[in-house]
């Protein structure tokens, strides 16, 4: 039986699990006690995406040392061997790099060497909470340089601790999709003349603000839904081809038009929704967002979507005028450089990759 002491932190661990379920906030006092209970001195919470060219990695919520964090986050991350164990087990199983990958390999391993030492870290426990296709969420514990070791009952607490924790996470994202609808109404902005549809990777309407919902019970609209999925009733393959396109279906992610009625000037907007978006939260994996454009005014389209600042907005519609960046920054009165940090921010809110990507997507806007 374990001590009195013991049975309380635990019993104090699982109802911290289960208030993470409706309170995000909870989260961090769970994993300060997590890591103090169990011997550490650091945690976090991770997110791997596998989609993007190696591993994109981003901490949610960390208790380490920032500058660790960010460096890891900006390269060490696609060097990490823990991931890779991690990713092949299953949802639930601890991993342990003294234990799986061992002293000798740690001594010869660069991310070891170069990031895991250098910044005072000598061991981790790492399990894995979620995973998708291509993605997963992992907690991670870990030990410092110069700290005791765990002992083998604060092992066995992860372990106890572990199925509350996998709960907890599950109950959590069903949670999160039942909120989909009051979350999507706010940032989709149903009062926005634009009519809008959001997407899964494979077409399915998860959410369609009340223009779209208005243009969808015209007989003649050609568009439609079968069996909760999007169709046109003339370019239904073009569509579909568009919209893998813009899941990354196919490969990278990219932005597409379709012109669905010449005679009215009808055309469609796909295009990949960023992962920062806030109402992608809630599903960590690719959207696709839709945006029928007619005759009225687009300009502010994008910018009201994906959250872009006065100055984001001011620098592409420059940039859809067919000015460089140089030109752009004289125009702005601001230096080069503040108007690259602009364009980086550019790319990652709207997911393209290439100047050309962003000029054409403001550029064809700015013609309506």
């Amino acid at each position: 039986m374990p001590r009195l002491d013991e049975q309380k932190v635990y019993d104090e661990l699982v109802g911290l699990c289960y208030e993470c379920v409706l309170d995000d906030s909870a989260w961090r006092p769970l994993l300060k006690l997590l890591v103090a209970a169990s011997g550490r001195q650091q945690g976090l919470l991770l997110f791997a995406d596998y989609r993007k060219n190696g591993t994109h990695a981003s901490t949610t919520l960390n208790l380490c040392d920032p500058a660790g964090i960010d460096v890891y986050n900006r390269h060490y991350c696609n060097l990490d061997p823990g991931l890779d164990f991690v990713r092949s087990r299953g949802v639930g199983h601890w991993y342990n790099d003294l234990i799986d990958f061992g002293p000798e390999r740690i001594r010869r391993d660069p991310y070891y060497q170069e990031f895991y030492i250098p910044f005072g870290l000598h061991n981790l426990s790492c399990v894995k909470l979620e995973e998708q296709a291509d993605s997963g969420i992992y907690l991670t514990v870990l030990n410092e340089v110069g700290a005791p070791l765990p002992t083998a009952q604060q092992h066995a607490l992860l372990q106890r601790v572990s199925p509350h924790l996998l709960k907890a996470a599950k109950l959590s994202s069903k949670v999160n999709h039942l909120e989909l609808e009051l979350t999507t109404r706010d940032l989709l902005l149903d009062h926005h003349p634009t009519p809008l549809w959001l997407l899964d990777g494979d077409g399915h309407v998860l959410y369609c603000n009340q223009a779209a919902a208005r243009h969808m019970s015209q007989s003649a609209f050609p568009l439609y839904e079968n069996f909760a999925r999007l169709h046109s009733t003339n370019q239904d393959t073009s569509l579909q081809a568009l919209i893998r396109r813009a899941a990354g279906k196919d490969g990278k992610r990219h932005a597409s038009w379709l012109r669905l009625n010449p005679t009215q000037q009808q055309e469609l907007l796909v295009t990949p929704v960023p992962a920062e978006v806030a109402f992608n939260r809630l599903f960590q994996k690719p959207l696709v967002l839709l945006a029928l454009l007619e005759n009225q005014p687009q300009s502010q389209l994008l910018a009201e979507l994906f959250r872009l600042t006065p100055a984001e907005q001011r620098l592409a519609e420059l940039l859809a005028q067919g000015l460089t960046p140089e030109n752009c920054a004289a125009r702005l009165s601001v230096s080069i450089n503040t108007v690259r940090t602009q364009l980086r921010a550019l790319f990652r809110k709207t997911d393209t990759e290439r100047q050309a990507e962003l000029v054409s997507l403001f550029a064809r806007l700015q013609q309506r």
